[in-house]
């Protein structure tokens, strides 16, 4: 297995990215995300190999995450404005555009519930396969597959019904 230091070289933006897609907060990611690794760390001997490297780390990320959830009694997402702030390569009105997608997108993730999000940003946004998600969420592949299809229903209709406002 690599060092500790080729594990955060490694995985680090896949964790933030995952944490963020947990919590919607890029603040909350940076924290839990360095968390995760000082976890990593406290356990990186004792690692026996029964699972891919990736797999134990996102399940680390995951246990960070449940965590803090459980401590905050988080109710409400916060998105802070670093969120929208998307550099766009063309004019003023395509970068208006991608803001306002990428806001639809959000607020849209907001509204379906946290375990569709978990699962649709581990597969959509982090390309995870069914056999991880499996192991990192601790359930069965076809369980995997029906909630992700689950999630993307509701994705798509909570995301058209945004759109039509």
């Amino acid at each position: 297995m690599e060092s500790v230091k080729e594990l955060y070289e490694i995985y680090e933006p896949y964790v933030f990215k995952y944490l963020y897609g947990l919590s919607l907060n890029y603040h909350v990611a940076e924290e839990l995300t360095q968390e995760t690794f000082f976890q990593i760390i406290k356990s990186f001997y004792s690692f026996r190999g029964e699972c891919h490297v990736k797999t134990w780390i996102y399940k680390i990320a995951r246990n960070v995450y449940f965590q803090w959830y459980r401590k905050k009694g988080v109710s409400i997402l916060h998105i802070g404005d670093e969120l929208f702030d998307i550099a766009g390569k063309g004019g003023p009105e395509e970068s208006f555009e991608k803001k306002e997608k990428h806001q639809a997108i959000v607020y849209t993730l907001m509204q379906i519930s946290e375990k569709y999000r978990e699962i649709l940003w581990l597969r959509d946004w982090q390309a995870l396969s069914y056999e991880e998600i499996a192991a990192v969420t601790n359930k069965s592949i076809s369980w995997v597959k029906v909630n992700i299809h689950r999630a993307r229903l509701e994705f798509k209709k909570n995301y058209i019904e945004k759109e039509e406002y």
